[in-house]
Parts: structure tokens; C-alpha cells; sequence
């Protein structure tokens, strides 16, 4: 399977000095429908920029190109918290590789780029700092899908600056850094390198303890691939990575092998380039970028990351002069993930101040503490309305304050519908009334499929993950907002799914998150990926469930949530480039079985599906007067029925209902069921 274009490159590494392994580091994946799009003219974009245009007249390669950089250090107060000093040495590896300065790990046989990287000296604002943001945060432990969460919480105009992070760990430590490519999202622009991967002061992460993870990161930024890409391409101009003086390469090299060479469709035959800063092999061994290479990330710069480079931004960013910054005053600057909360939540605020500021005071407008003087506080808002938040932040140089007017929103909570709740997007509406699609990049999201075979009725929400292609990406179904304590008992959640591998190495992930506060924090009370997620078998092309597919089926329980009256649920795809994964028959306070409270009276229905009348038989064990309601899918009353005592079968009217999910709830005075039956 072709595995060419993504946003989104990962370098992925297990913290082993002992032993050295193969993984499954990063594929090219084939990038079609919205963001094949941009990707794919990104790069016709750049291979085509050096014939359109004369090289020489354009600056393609005879003058040195400058790059502003803003390192953001997103720490939770342990090792991660890198020095100044590791960050300086990342920035004097870039330099050495990017412009093969002699006496350097750099100074291989390869060529100078000229191409060269400075640490900003002035922020967006135009203020002093070391272009070094410090943030404490629990993101510092990241999961790629959160990468735009990054960039909400600190990043700089991408066009101005390329933003990287540190962090602690990547993918729960099994990944060491991955980049943007020209032409993705923007709020996933620039990089993120761990901690112990970043510079060369730490030596704690052999073999990659060099600083060659940004170096191979930030050339994915500048529109390069693997030199692996595509494998023996037949083509090494328009095919693999599209540079023509870069051997084939079957698969990623790792160590330091000698006389490796992998493919012998190249002629001449030669050996693979190991040396080659787009392989996967040790840092100590990396020291070339080709001719081919250079040019290309000089087409880039021209044709697309033109404006970054420009006089007028140097001057903005103070990369114009060689002067050493110091001594800059404290520049104020905080945020807040969630700027609109309920009545009765709290906020926790992140501190983002520049230049190593040593005290700071704030102050909330209508909130409880009014004021703080921590890192990063937390407070509480118990009156609607809309309240301005100050900071002041002190250095050693100077003191400076920011003021947000109206900045923290407070509202009523919308009112949780109540149970029971189901979905099986029988409705041609997609999304179906009252749930959201969260799509941040625009692109494949979740669909209504009514090809595959359902476990029931004609239709299901799919995402096509095969061509989902910008791994990492979440896109969550948001239910409405739901009355959990209206369930007379423990509600559940339950739903059904069916989902196949595109290839055994690569795997989706479905999430489920529950939020009791508005959607400020949320938690995790499901997650399938891998063999427990798939249902159908590993396959290239598109997964589709068929009459023999087994569907599985999820039983949550919402115990500890069962008393919040306002309860916001989401159903959350991870894509890793797989394959097509369906979910059907979502339900909340729905039984299909004898009730779940064990009150040994027992109750059938059938026919299901039915057309006029549905039959209910009961065997009323404790012989108690029974209330019977039947409701449509939104909780709606449409018909009541009283029994007595007596065992008994009734046979209820539905003809005049339109087609659709209803269900039937059966209350004995102590105990509630409720059944589901489809009307068609």
C-alpha cells in the first residue's frame, strides 16, 4: 500500500541504549479527498518551483536564508523543564548540519543548504525575550492527536516563526519527535521533539542524543520525506522522496550498518545513504543532506514558506542582528483552555509570562480566590456574566502586566434531556438532531453509511480512516446533553461497533469521554484500538461489514456520573491511517434484555420489527398495577397505557407512528424497563 503524503511525520523510538531494534517508525500514507489535497499541490508546488523560475534570479540557492524559532518548553516542574543551555545546543546543531560547518558532526559529504536558524529576540508583539515560552502543564505527557492543543495553549504566528515544543513523552513515550509538512493544518504547524532527544547535553537517550531528531523533524517541515519513501522506487525523481540524487531505499535503516544497500533498481547500483539526515539511523551517524535535498527545501522557502525568511521578518523577530539578548524585562501573558465555563466550575489558568519572571499577581474579576499569586491558579465562578482577568508578572529587569477584557464567560448549563437516549442514524439528517461533528482540521470526519450491513436498520456513522491520512487527528460525535439522574437505577452506554486494520502495523482508536462539568475536563471511561478494536480482517482495501461481520458491542456503565443532571458524552476516532470504522445503535438507559434490576417480573415483546400493532406479554410476578409508556427516540410520551395486577399480553397500536426507533417503558411502582422496537 502506497504510503506517500501526510501532515503529520512520526519518528518513533523505544528509550533502549542497551539494544538496538527495528519499530514501526512513520509511513507516507496516500493523502486523498480534503487534505490529499493540500498536501499533494504542496508538493506539485515544490517540485515544480525550480522549473518555472530561474533559480539564480529567485535566491533558490546563492544566498543564506535565516529561520526564525520559537522553542515552547511545556513542562510539569520535572527533568523535562530543559535549561537554556540544552535549547542553545539545539540551535548550534541545526546550524552545523543545515550549513556543514567544518570540525562538526555536520561536515559530512554532503552540502551546505544555506539555511540557517535563529533563536527569535522579539516576540509577536515586538518585545524583547530569548524566544523561549516555559509553560507547566499536564500536556507536557503528549498524545499526537493532541497536537492542536498545543498550539491553543502557546504558539506564534507560523508564518513568522517555527514553533517547537519539548515535551516529556510522545504517544506514551514510543515516539521520539514528529513534524508538519508544507500545506497542512495550521494549527498543527512546526514540531515536537522530547525533552531527552533535544540538544546534545543530555546523554540519556543514545543513540539519539545528538540533536539529530530536530534536525530530521524540521527538514519534514522544509517538505522533505524519508529517504525510504515509497521504497525501491522505480522512478527516483517522481517517486520515493522525489529527490533525484538520493538512492532508493527499501526500508528504514537503523545503527550504523556498512554496505547497506537495499534496493538495486538505482543505476548505478549504489549503496543506501545511511548517512542521510531522513533515514532512521544513530544520530552519530547522520551528517548529509544531497544536492537534490537542498534544492528542494530552497523551493519551499520560495515557493511556499516565502514570508518567514523575508528582511522585514528578521528585523520583526530580531533575527537581523547577532547580538546577544539579555537582561529583557518580564513580558505578562497567560490562557486558559476553557474561556466559557458553567455557573459553579472552576478555570485553571496557564501562566505563558516570558523571560524567566520570578513573582506574579493576579486578579479575577467575579471569581473565588479574587486574586493569586501561584504559577497557575485555579478558581471558581459562581456568578453569570462575563469577567476580565489581569496578570502581573515581575523579573529581575522590569515588571509588566496584560489585562483580558470579558475574558472568562459564565453561563447556565443547558438542560440534559432525559433518558432513555438512542441513536441508530436511521434518519437521512446527518449529523442527526442534536448531535455535533468536532472536525478542528476540516477534513474526513464521521459520515452516514447505509452500504455496510447493519446490526440493525439500514444505516450507521462512519469514518473512513483508509484516507483519514493526518494521524493523530480526533473527530468526536458529541451527544446531546444528557439528564443522567432522570434512569431510575445504573445507566449505561452502549453501542456497537465493527472496524478492520489496513495493515497489521497500523491501528485507529475509539475513545469515549465523558464530561459532568460543561465540557471543561473530561474523562476517559472506554478505549479499543488495535486487536481489540478490529472485527473484520486486515485488509488494503475498504472495510465494509458484510451478513457475516460480528459486530461488538460495548456495555459502560455511567455509575459514578448517574446524578449529573447535565452530562456531555463523546464517541472520539483516532486515526492512524487504518481503515473504516462504523458505530450503530448508541444507547443510554436502554435494556434489551430482562430489566437489569433483577425484579424477576418478566416482559417480552414482539413482533420487532412491527407494522401495526407491537404485543407485549408480562408475567407480573409481584403482581403490581404497571404503568406503560411508549416514547420516540427524543423521550416523548405518545402513547399511555395502565394495567392492573394480572399476568396478561396486550397488543398496543403503532400504525399511526412514523417509522422509527421507539421504545417502551414499563414501570411496576418500584422499578423501571425500558425496551427498544423499531416501527417500519
Amino acid at each position: 500500500m502506497q504510503r506517500n503524503l501526510l501532515f503529520l511525520f512520526l519518528f518513533t523510538f523505544q528509550f533502549n541504549a542497551n539494544a538496538q531494534q527495528e519499530f514501526n517508525f512513520c509511513g507516507f500514507e496516500k493523502y486523498v479527498q480534503q487534505n490529499f489535497h493540500s498536501v499533494n499541490e504542496a508538493n506539485e508546488t515544490i517540485l515544480n518551483y525550480p522549473q518555472k523560475v530561474s533559480s539564480h534570479k529567485h535566491g533558490l540557492t546563492d544566498t543564506v536564508k535565516i529561520i526564525p524559532v520559537v522553542v515552547h518548553v511545556i513542562h510539569n516542574g520535572g527533568i523535562e523543564n530543559i535549561s537554556d543551555e540544552q535549547i542553545e545546543s539545539q540551535l548550534r546543531v541545526l546550524n552545523e548540519d543545515f550549513r556543514k560547518i567544518a570540525e562538526t558532526n555536520g561536515d559530512g559529504s554532503g552540502v551546505d543548504t544555506k539555511i540557517e536558524f535563529c533563536l527569535s529576540k522579539k516576540n509577536p508583539e515586538g518585545k524583547c525575550t530569548n524566544g523561549i515560552v516555559r509553560i507547566q502543564s499536564l500536556l507536557t505527557n503528549h498524545d499526537s492527536y493532541e497536537r492542536p492543543m498545543l498550539s491553543q495553549l502557546s504558539s506564534w504566528d507560523p508564518d513568522r516563526y517555527v514553533n517547537i515544543y519539548v515535551v516529556k513523552t510522545i504517544d506514551g513515550g514510543s515516539v521520539l519527535g514528529y513534524a508538519s509538512f508544507p500545506g497542512g493544518p495550521i494549527d498543527q504547524d512546526g514540531l515536537v521533539v522530547v525533552y531527552n532527544a533535544f540538544g546534545d547535553t543530555l546523554n540519556v537517550n543514545a543513540p539519539y542524543n545528538l540533536g539529530r531528531t530536530a534536525t530530521h523533524e524540521i527538514s519534514h517541515w522544509f517538505g522533505l520525506y524519508h529517504t525510504f519513501n515509497n521504497g525501491c522506487a522505480a522512478d527516483t525523481c517522481n517517486d520515493g522522496d522525489y529527490v533525484c540524487d538520493t538512492p532508493p531505499v527499501a526500508t528504514a535503516n537503523f545503527g550504523c550498518p556498512s554496505n547497506a544497500n537495499s534496493c538495486s533498481n538505482d543505476f548505478p547500483n549504489v549503496n543506501d545513504q545511511v548517512e542521510n539526515y531522513m533515514d532512521y539511523t544513530n544520530d552519530a551517524c547522520k551528517n548529509i543532506f544531497t544536492a537534490g535535498q537542498r534544492d528542494r527545501m530552497q523551493s519551499t522557502l520560495n515557493a511556499i514558506r516565502f514570508e518567514i525568511w523575508q528582511d522585514s521578518n528578521l528585523a520583526a523577530t530580531g533575527c537581523d542582528s547577532d547580538e546577544v539578548v539579555s537582561n529583557c524585562a518580564a513580558v505578562a501573558d497567560f490562557i486558559t483552555l476553557q474561556p466559557q465555563v458553567c455557573v459553579g466550575n472552576s478555570v485553571l489558568f496557564y501562566n505563558k509570562s516570558l523571560n524567566n519572571c520570578t513573582s506574579f499577581l493576579w486578579s479575577f474579576t467575579g471569581a473565588n480566590p479574587s486574586s493569586s499569586t501561584i504559577l497557575n491558579p485555579t478558581v471558581t465562578y459562581n456568578t453569570l456574566g462575563s469577567f476580565d482577568v489581569k496578570l502581573i508578572a515581575t523579573n529581575a529587569f522590569g515588571t509588566d502586566s496584560v489585562t483580558f477584557i470579558n475574558y472568562i464567560t459564565v453561563v447556565n448549563p443547558s438542560a440534559g434531556i432525559a433518558l432513555p437516549y438512542h441513536e441508530g442514524f436511521e434518519s437521512s439528517l446527518f449529523p442527526p438532531a442534536g448531535i455535533t461533528i468536532e472536525n478542528s482540521d476540516n477534513g474526513i470526519t464521521w459520515e452516514r453509511d447505509t452500504i455496510a450491513v447493519h446490526p440493525e436498520g439500514i444505516a450507521s456513522a462512519k469514518i473512513n480512516n483508509l484516507i483519514n491520512t493526518n494521524y493523530g487527528q480526533t473527530d468526536a460525535m458529541i451527544l446531546p446533553n444528557l439528564n443522567l439522574s432522570s434512569f431510575n437505577g445504573t445507566p449505561y452506554l452502549t453501542f456497537k461497533w465493527a472496524y478492520a486494520k489496513s495493515d497489521a502495523l497500523y491501528t485507529d482508536q475509539l475513545l469515549v469521554l465523558i464530561s459532568t462539568d460543561c465540557g471543561v475536563n473530561f474523562t476517559q471511561i472506554f478505549s479499543k484500538s488495535g486487536s481489540s478494536l478490529a472485527t473484520g480482517p486486515t485488509q488494503i482495501t475498504p472495510y465494509i461489514p458484510d451478513s457475516n461481520t460480528i459486530w461488538k458491542s460495548a456495555n459502560v456503565s455511567l455509575a459514578n456520573y448517574e446524578s449529573s443532571s447535565n452530562a456531555i458524552i463523546k464517541l472520539v476516532n483516532v486515526t492512524d491511517g487504518g481503515n473504516n470504522l462504523y458505530v450503530d445503535d448508541i444507547g443510554i438507559g436502554i435494556t434489551t434484555g430482562v430489566n437489569e434490576t433483577a425484579n424477576e417480573n418478566t416482559f417480552t415483546i414482539f413482533p420487532n420489527p412491527a407494522t401495526d400493532f407491537i404485543n407485549l406479554t408480562l408475567v407480573n410476578k409481584f403482581q403490581s398495577a404497571l404503568e406503560i409508556s411508549l416514547l420516540d427516540v427524543l423521550g416523548k410520551n405518545v402513547r399511555e397505557i395502565s394495567l392492573g395486577k394480572a399476568n396478561s399480553q396486550i397488543s398496543i397500536p403503532i400504525a399511526d407512528l412514523s417509522d422509527g426507533i421507539y421504545f417502551i417503558r414499563i414501570f411496576d411502582g418500584e422499578h423501571f424497563n425500558t425496551y427498544k422496537f423499531i416501527k417500519n
